[in-house]
């Protein structure tokens, strides 16, 4: 506590605070000043400054007016245009958010719109856009992200006093375990330990094991983790092989933070209530209910990228983007004053896409890199995206042209909004009229992409902000919502489907191939990886006949991979991307990946950069310092 009696010194006479609190690592001031709240860029430049931690001032409730006339107001200076959803008033908070269609309009050239808000309402304004794709899964998503503010203010506070507690004199020392994702992909989880620290960084499931048994979830039992002792987890994206088991972190006692960008938290709101409704439409137990997922999304915290955060008391995270899904994150981290750098990569696209910029080098130090090698095998190149982009469309065009569905697993998020942004486009530069149908939770994604367009690639940001061309809004693009419209799709003529599970383990696209797969009019994409004992790897691999819902079912469509969709970097990325750091790492440890393509990019990058290299084991523990 003693840095809020240091940041007294730097305040006005007149600031006249009621409450001085933390706020995870940032410093809140609650002022019943109208002077001090509308005036107070050089305080807050100073105690930045000085103390090197982000401050906030907010209106106490003794200034602010009431919730009230604080929407009217908004209204009044708000033009139609913006296209302002609802004001959300967070009274504990002093905070207000706005969620409007064009954020822009109510933002103003250099934040005038925003200023006038402020000094109209004495609020503290904050502005949120609305998807341009209704989704009732986002409306849900969001709404958790607000619930009960008063409890997120003494969470934030109690975080932010144990991230400053005093530091241990003993020896220093880090390292990492494996409690899952070594030499296999899935159930990705590392626990990074010093003296005080103890950070979780994913909990995955793993989408190819039989669900409900040990091969389906980390080593959250393994004897290092102890989760009245975990201070935070580390989130690096959503996808279920890494984000799938956090809820249930909290259903077993945790209680603390979680890190991640804002798409990040969003998504994984999605995906594991998609989770828990899938299991009981299949007669499973999910590990988790809706109750878990509300804890852990009341407990995420959401740095931007290039955001220095503390974490623990000897942690500072940084995420920076990692080109992967929208809002994946390398995830960097200093431990102690210089004694580690650890960057823990999650899954990365070390290669500009249609939707998402290349994965960041911009790390200062790091003394361990932890990479994704899923891959890393010898033989792993990925195709030329521009070459993968014709493959992809000539054999779309040759399948509807002879009268045939072009089905595309593909996971709702990621591949799907690339596919998506290829076929808008050909849909601009060409006559092309056939229907493109989106399933499974694909629109829900979309509508998500569509909230934070901040994310996505410049070229899209250009045609979102400047073109007005929303790639996810074009007329040919569809969404099924239900089994009637779905049997529409059977007795549709030439179209393209696209649908999850991208790996056909569950999901509609299920129901697609009992109906289609006999069919040699039809064609079969895979645009994403298959997992290892996934249905579709048994017809990657040439299956002939496959068996859904206890029948058999004769493939004799049209099957083809094309490898240049992926949102993984192939063997060659990887190794550029080690060289391309900054600083270059004195150890890479290479993790989700098959067992021979975990070893073949670790002796890759040995010989390649002259440094230590290993695939370790799940269960393994490797000492840093």
């Amino acid at each position: 506590m003693e840095e809020l009696e240091d940041v007294k010194q730097f305040l006005p006479s007149y600031a006249s605070v009621s409450e001085l609190k933390y706020e995870g690592s940032d410093i809140v001031i609650y002022t019943d000043s109208e002077k001090f709240f509308l005036n107070n860029s050089d305080t807050v430049k100073e105690i930045v400054s000085e103390l090197k931690k982000r401050v906030e001032i907010r209106p106490s409730s003794k200034l602010y007016t009431t919730p009230e006339k604080a929407k009217k107001k908004v209204k009044e200076l708000v033009s139609d245009e913006a296209g302002v959803e609802e004001v959300i008033m967070q009274p504990s908070l002093g905070k207000m958010i706005i969620r409007a269609e064009k954020p822009g309009e109510v933002i103003g050239n250099r934040g005038s719109g925003l200023d006038e808000i402020k000094e109209k309402t004495l609020w503290s304004p904050q502005v949120e856009r609305v998807p341009a794709i209704d989704s009732k899964v986002v409306d849900r998503a969001r709404e958790l992200t607000v619930e009960d503010p008063e409890f997120r203010k003494e969470f934030l506070h109690d975080v932010g006093k144990k991230i400053r507690l005093d530091k241990s004199v003993g020896d220093e020392w880090v390292r990492v375990s494996a409690l899952g994702g070594c030499r296999q992909v899935g159930r990705s989880c590392f626990l990074l330990q010093t003296e005080e620290s103890n950070v979780l960084l994913d909990a995955g499931i793993d989408p190819a094991a039989e669900s409900g048994t040990p091969e389906n979830f980390p080593y959250l039992n393994a004897p290092e983790l102890d989760l009245k002792q975990l201070d935070a987890v580390v989130l690096s994206h959503a996808h279920m092989d890494h984000c799938g088991m956090i809820p249930y972190l909290f259903k077993m006692g945790y209680d603390g933070p979680v890190y991640c960008t804002e798409p990040t938290r969003d998504m994984m709101i999605m995906l594991t209530l998609d989770y828990i409704g899938l299991a009981h439409s299949q007669n499973n137990t999910a590990p988790y209910d809706s109750t878990a997922i509300k804890k852990a999304v009341k407990r995420t915290i959401t740095p931007d990228y290039g955001e220095v955060t503390d974490i623990t008391p000897d942690m500072r995270l940084t995420l920076e983007n990692a080109g992967h899904i929208i809002g994946s994150s390398l995830c960097h981290i200093h431990v102690g004053e210089g004694l580690h750098n650890l960057l823990y990569t999650g899954d990365y696209n070390y290669d500009n896409t249609e939707m998402l910029r290349e994965a960041s080098t911009d790390f200062q130090r790091v003394e361990t890199m932890i990479t994704e090698s899923t891959y890393g095998g010898r033989d792993d190149e990925q195709t030329p995206r521009e070459e993968a982009n014709k493959k992809f469309l000539s054999k779309v065009k040759q399948t509807l042209n002879k009268g045939g569905k072009v089905i595309v697993p593909a996971f709702a998020v990621g591949r799907s909004q690339e596919v998506l942004g290829l076929l808008a486009d050909e849909m601009e530069r060409s006559y092309f009229d056939y229907p493109v149908y989106i399933d499974g939770m694909i629109k829900d994604a979309n509508a998500l992409h569509t909230a934070y367009p901040e994310f996505l690639s410049k070229k899209v940001q250009k045609k979102i902000f400047e073109e007005e061309e929303n790639p996810f809004l074009q007329d040919n693009i569809k969404a099924i919502g239900s089994h009637n419209e779905r049997k529409e799709v059977f007795d549709e003529g030439p179209c393209v489907i696209l649908t999850t599970s991208g790996s056909i383990t569950g999901g509609p696209v299920l129901s697609y191939l009992q109906q289609e797969a006999d069919n040699p009019d039809n064609a079969l994409i895979f645009v994403g990886y298959q997992f290892a004992g996934s249905l579709g790897r048994k017809i990657q691999d040439g299956a002939d006949q496959i068996e859904i819902n206890g029948k058999k079912v004769d493939v004799n469509l049209d099957v083809n991979s094309v490898s240049g969709f992926s949102a993984h970097s192939d063997r060659e990325q990887i190794i550029d991307f080690a060289k391309d750091l900054r600083s270059t790492p004195n150890r890479i440890f290479t993790n989700h990946g098959e067992e021979k393509n975990c070893y073949s990019l670790a002796s890759a990058l040995h010989k390649i950069l002259h440094i230590d290299t290993s695939a370790p084991q799940n269960l393994e523990a490797m000492r840093l310092e």
